[in-house]
Parts: structure tokens; C-alpha cells; sequence
């Protein structure tokens, strides 16, 4: 059996990245996303976010920080999760991978395992340490932030189509172009967002035999 996670990462940085995003859910396969909550749209996004959609937390650790103090901001964001949306997150994963720096997948694991959520797995090294720890994770990982875009119609249907059996998740970048954040990664977020949306990825997947699914399933 081959299940899919399609998450959508970025909730709550930017109005138009949100729009985006919920386009992507409602029009397209994206299953999931994960939020900040540290940001002037995080409240607003959390409440627009239908309860089709699996949430989980985005998050955001500053560059240098040490595992302790990471530890301290990491249950700060999930109280904060908790206290915007009303329930806790479906899973956990990070800004820029954060958990993947040196020192850091202990205090995300630690973290994960105290609240019984499943934590990203960027490969098998990360995913073989996190069930060590008893941290439930995908059996894959496909995405990279650092193609920009990442999931062309093309790039799309090609991973969909070599699919390993299991529960993989599909990290994206839905969106439109950012009117508010700061970011490198902008008017790709339409590249990915037609992707995701295009008629071809659903039936696909439906010729495939692969169930789209959100975090719960794993």
C-alpha cells in the first residue's frame, strides 16, 4: 500500500502564501501544512484552516541558539499552536530544517516524544534516529527547498509515479506571490501551487492506487 502526506510548509508567513495554501488543499492534493505562530497572520491563518486539513507546527528557531534554549522555544511555539487553534499540532517540523543542525534533533525529538507527535524525516540517517527514540515519522521524504521551485508539473508527476510503498510525505511551497514577507523563495510559490492543483497530479494518484492522507495516518 502506498499512502501520500502532501504537506504545504509556511502557513501563517504571508497572506498571500496562506491563500495559496488553501487554494492548494481545497483545489488540489495538498493534505496538510504546518505553521508559524510567531508571525502578525499566524491567528488569522490557524482560524481559516478547515478541519479537513491536517495542521502541524512550523518551527522557527534563530541561527545559533543552544539545544536548551532551543528546547524552551520549541514548547513556547507549541503552547502557542495550542492556544491559536484550539488543539495540538498533527505534527512537527522546522523552518529551513532547523531540527537537521548539528546538536539539534535530540531537543526536537525530546520534544516530539513528550507530546506523542510525529516529527519530519529528512532521510534515513534522521528517520532511523527518531525511531530509536520512539518518534513516528514518514518511511520517506521527498522535496527540496532548495529548487526553487521544487514541483513543476513535471518534477511532480515524475515523483509521483516512483512512489516507494509506505507512507511518504511531499514537502511543498504552495502559494501566491508574498505581499508582505521577505523571502527569496516568492513567485515560484505559483509554480508549485499550479502543480499541486493540476487536474493530471489527482488522477494520477487515483490510477496509482496511492491514498492521500494527512499526518494522523502514520
Amino acid at each position: 500500500m502506498r499512502r501520500l502526506v502532501v504537506n504545504a510548509d509556511d502557513l501563517g508567513y504571508d497572506p498571500e502564501i496562506d491563500r495559496g495554501i488553501l487554494e492548494a488543499h481545497a483545489r488540489g492534493i495538498v493534505t496538510s501544512a504546518t505553521a508559524m505562530v510567531g508571525t502578525r497572520w499566524s491567528a488569522a491563518a490557524l482560524r481559516a484552516a478547515p478541519p479537513a486539513l491536517g495542521v502541524g507546527l512550523h518551527v522557527v528557531l534563530d541561527e545559533g541558539l543552544s539545544p536548551a534554549a532551543a528546547g524552551e522555544a520549541i514548547r513556547v511555539q507549541l503552547d502557542r499552536f495550542e492556544q491559536l487553534r484550539g488543539a495540538p499540532p498533527s505534527h512537527l517540523d522546522a523552518h529551513r530544517h532547523a531540527h537537521a543542525r548539528p546538536g539539534m534533533l535530540p531537543v526536537f525529538a525530546a520534544a516530539a516524544a513528550a507530546r506523542g507527535l510525529p516529527l519530519r524525516a529528512i532521510d534515513g540517517a534522521m528517520r532511523r534516529e527518531l525511531r530509536a527514540a520512539g518518534v513516528r515519522t514518514s518511511g520517506a521524504f521527498l522535496g527540496d527547498a532548495a529548487l526553487r521551485p521544487c514541483w513543476t508539473r513535471e518534477r511532480l508527476l515524475a515523483a509521483l509515479a516512483a512512489l516507494p510503498e509506505g507512507t511518504a510525505e511531499l514537502m511543498a511551497h504552495p502559494g501566491h506571490a508574498p505581499s508582505h514577507a521577505r523571502t527569496s523563495f516568492g513567485i515560484e510559490r505559483e509554480v508549485e501551487l499550479e502543480a499541486l492543483c493540476d487536474p493530471e497530479a489527482r488522477r494520477a494518484l487515483a490510477a496509482l492506487g496511492v491514498q492521500l492522507v494527512t499526518w494522523t495516518a502514520i
